[in-house]
C-alpha cells in the first residue's frame, strides 16, 4: 500500500488524494458556493456544461448579494474583492460614539444619553438669599438714619453703602454660578495658597491695622477697610474642603487629624488675638467639618455635651463667684473680662451691660406684631450700633415676634439648602465646601442673637446678609456663590 503525502502534519491515506484528483480531472469541485475554472471549461468543450456552470455561477452571486443586504444586517467593514472582479457592497460608516457631559474634574457625569442628562441650579437658595439681603437693606435704612445724620451724613448714607457692597456680591454671586467649573477648580487649587494668604494678612493687622470699640479688626487696603477676619473665614473653609478631600476616609487617624489641626491652628490663634469671636466661630467651622468628614464620631459627641455643660452652667457660676468675692469696679480690667462679667452680673455692672440691657429694652417694646416698620424708638441714641450687632433688636422692635420668626425660619430654610447641595454634590471638595459655608451661617446667627437676647457675652458678632458691614455682607455673598457653584455641578434628569 502506497503511503499518502503529509499536509499540515497529518498523513492523508492515498486513496483519497487518488479520489480528489480523479474528481478533478472528471470537471472541477465545488468550493463552497462557486465552480471552479475547468468544471465551466469542461462543460463549454460538451456544449452544455458551460450553460450550467453560468447558471451556477450567477445564482451563487445572487445568494451572496442577497446575504449581504438581507434586513436588520449593519455592515460595519467592507468585504474582499470576488473572484469575477464584481465591487464589495457598499457599508454603513460606524457611529460615533455619544459624547457624554463632562464634570468640574473631568469624570463622565453619568451613564445616561446626553440628550437626558441636564445641570441643576438651586434657585431657592439664591431667592432665599435675595429675599434676607433685601429685608436687610430694609432694616439698615430704618435703624441707620439717625446715626447718618448725627454723624454729618445723608440720611441714606448706610443704605447706598449696603446696597453697592451687596450689588457687587450678588454680582459674585452670578460668576459663580456661570463658570461654576473654574471656580470650583480654582478654589481646590488655591487653598493652601488662601490659609498662607490669611496668615500674613493676619499679622499686618496686628501691627499695622486700625482700631475700633478696642479691637484691631481692620486692615487700610488702598483705602479699602477690610476686616481680615472675613477672608480667613473663607480661606479655613477652602482648606478644610480640600484637605479632607485629600485625605478621604483616612482623615479621622490621629497622624492627619494632628497635620490638620496643626495647620489651621496658625491663623485661628492670630485672629483670636485681634477678634476673639471671629476666632471662636472660626475654630466652630474646622470643628464641624472635621465632624462630617471623619467616621469616628464619638469624641465629638463628648466634646459637645462638655460644651453644652460649659454654656448651661458658666452663667449662674459667674454670678455666684461675683457676689461671693462682692467685686464692683472693674474698670482697670481688660474689656473682653469686662463684658463677660457684665453678662454674668448686668445689674452690678450697668455701665459695661449697656448695649445689651437697650436691647433687650426694643425687644420687650416689640410685642407681639411690633409697633412698626421705621417705627423704633430704642435707634435714637438709645442702643449703639443699632445697624449693626444689634440690628435683630431693631427687627424685634419694628416687627415684633413675628417678623424676629420670620427671619429665623428664612435661615432655617438657607440651611436647609446648604445641607442638600452638600448631600448630593458630585465629589467630596464641593460637599465639603457647602458645610463649611453652613456651619459659617449657623454659627453666626446663633451667636448673633444669643448676645442680642442676653444668653452669651457682646461679642461683635453681625448677623448675615442683614447687619451693615462691607466685609462681612461681601465675602458671605461670595461663600453662597461658592455653594451654588457646587449645586451647578450636580447633574439630574
Amino acid at each position: 500500500m502506497k503511503k499518502g503525502k503529509k499536509k499540515g502534519g497529518k498523513q492523508i491515506p492515498a486513496g483519497k488524494n487518488a479520489e480528489s484528483s480523479a474528481k478533478r480531472q472528471r470537471g472541477g469541485v465545488r468550493t463552497g458556493n462557486r465552480t471552479s475554472e475547468p468544471a465551466m471549461t469542461q462543460g463549454r468543450d460538451q456544449g452544455t456544461g458551460y450553460d450550467i456552470g453560468a447558471g451556477m455561477l450567477k445564482t451563487s452571486v445572487t445568494s451572496i448579494d442577497a446575504h449581504r443586504n438581507r434586513p436588520g444586517r449593519e455592515e460595519t467593514r467592507p468585504q474582499r474583492q470576488n473572484q469575477n472582479g464584481r465591487a464589495p457592497a457598499l457599508t454603513k460608516p460606524a457611529k460615533r460614539p455619544v459624547r457624554q457631559p463632562q464634570g468640574a474634574y473631568g469624570a463622565a457625569a453619568a451613564a445616561k444619553p446626553a440628550e437626558r442628562i441636564r445641570r441643576y441650579y438651586d434657585f431657592y437658595l439664591l431667592i432665599a438669599v435675595v429675599m434676607i439681603f433685601t429685608l436687610g437693606l430694609l432694616m439698615v435704612y430704618s435703624s441707620s438714619q439717625y446715626t447718618a445724620m448725627m454723624d454729618g451724613q445723608p440720611h441714606d448714607y448706610y443704605f447706598k453703602r449696603q446696597l453697592i457692597i451687596g450689588g457687587a456680591g450678588l454680582v459674585i454671586v452670578l460668576f459663580c454660578s456661570v463658570f461654576s467649573t473654574f471656580v470650583l477648580w480654582a478654589m481646590k487649587k488655591l487653598a493652601v495658597v488662601a490659609l498662607i494668604v490669611t496668615g500674613v494678612l493676619t499679622l499686618l493687622t496686628l501691627f499695622l491695622g486700625m482700631a475700633s470699640h478696642g479691637a484691631t479688626r481692620w486692615l487700610n487696603i488702598f483705602g479699602i477697610s477690610l476686616q481680615t477676619a472675613e477672608v480667613g473665614k473663607i480661606a479655613l473653609i477652602m482648606f478644610m474642603a480640600y484637605i479632607c478631600s485629600k485625605y478621604g476616609f483616612a482623615v479621622g487617624r490621629v497622624r492627619n487629624g494632628l497635620r490638620i489641626w496643626g495647620a489651621v491652628s496658625v491663623p485661628i490663634v492670630l485672629i483670636t488675638l485681634e477678634n476673639l469671636s471671629s476666632g471662636i466661630i472660626m475654630a466652630g467651622i474646622c470643628f464641624v467639618m472635621y465632624f462630617v468628614a471623619c467616621k469616628n464620631w464619638k469624641g465629638f459627641v463628648i466634646l459637645g455635651v462638655l460644651g453644652l455643660l460649659c454654656i448651661i452652667f458658666a452663667k449662674p457660676l459667674m454670678a455666684y463667684v461675683i457676689d461671693s468675692l462682692d467685686i464692683t469696679n472693674i474698670d482697670s480690667i481688660n474689656y473682653r473680662i469686662r463684658r463677660i462679667l457684665a453678662w454674668a452680673a448686668p445689674d452690678r455692672f450697668p455701665d459695661d451691660a449697656y448695649q445689651t440691657l437697650q436691647g433687650l429694652y426694643a425687644i420687650g417694646s416689640g410685642g407681639l406684631t411690633g409697633q412698626g416698620l421705621g417705627e423704633s424708638i430704642q435707634k435714637f441714641g438709645a442702643l449703639p450700633e443699632a445697624q449693626n450687632d444689634m440690628i435683630f433688636s431693631i427687627i424685634c422692635e419694628e416687627l415684633g415676634f413675628v417678623g424676629a420668626c420670620a427671619v429665623v425660619l428664612i435661615y432655617v430654610f438657607i440651611i436647609i439648602r446648604l445641607a442638600d447641595i452638600a448631600r448630593y454634590a458630585r465629589d467630596m471638595f464641593g460637599s465639603m465646601i457647602c458645610v463649611g459655608i453652613m456651619a459659617h451661617i449657623s454659627i453666626q446667627v446663633i451667636f448673633n442673637i444669643a448676645v442680642v437676647t442676653g444668653a452669651m457675652p457682646n461679642t461683635g458678632v453681625t448677623l448675615p446678609f442683614i447687619s451693615y458691614g462691607g466685609s462681612a455682607v461681601f465675602f458671605t455673598m461670595a461663600e453662597m456663590g461658592m455653594a451654588l457653584a457646587v449645586s451647578h455641578e450636580i447633574y439630574t434628569d
